[in-house]
């Protein structure tokens, strides 16, 4: 009976150093779910805090892009004007080939220009005398559109347009 009870006794001791074991490394699981849960909130926050400035570059890109599209359809109409006036330009003549012509003409022509006069005068006129009035040469209309300030400020819209991109 002595042997059974020492051999119990012996039992117990081995039991109880597992059982202090086992508590040490349940304390310690407690602190390592404690950090995890802890690590898991911080990750949510995170994720949270990233959907926010995710929206918000979405919005910042939104508006970015819109305008760009304003900047674009800038350029494309002062690409149109310029492309009209280009037209222009080469359809009519240069204001020195305007003036170089002008003498030529007065040159050729050797009875002095005739008055332009009201049409109320010009129709008791005869038919002869309407067929020998030549009207004053006019101006192209191109000139008086083009002037040095104006192109200035074509010239600098366009610049700024372009740096704007």
């Amino acid at each position: 009976m002595a042997g059974l009870f020492l051999g119990t006794l012996i039992y117990l001791a081995r039991l109880n150093q597992r059982l202090g074991a086992l508590r040490g490394a349940q304390s310690e699981l407690h602190g390592l779910l404690r950090a995890c849960s802890d690590n898991v909130d911080s990750a949510e926050k995170s994720i949270t805090a990233l959907r926010a400035a995710a929206q918000s570059m979405a919005g910042d890109l939104g508006r970015s892009l819109e305008q760009a599209e304003r900047l674009k359809a800038d350029i494309d109409a002062t690409c149109a004007a310029a492309a009209r006036l280009l037209d222009r330009l080469s359809e009519e003549p240069a204001v020195g080939e305007m003036k170089a012509a002008a003498p030529a003409v007065a040159t050729r022509s050797e009875s002095p220009r005739p008055e332009v006069r009201p049409p109320s005068t010009a129709q008791a006129d005869t038919g002869e005398e309407q067929a020998a009035s030549v009207p004053a040469p006019v101006e192209p209309r191109w000139t008086e559109k083009l002037r040095p300030e104006g192109e200035r400020t074509a010239m600098r819209l366009f610049r700024d347009t372009i740096r704007a991109l």
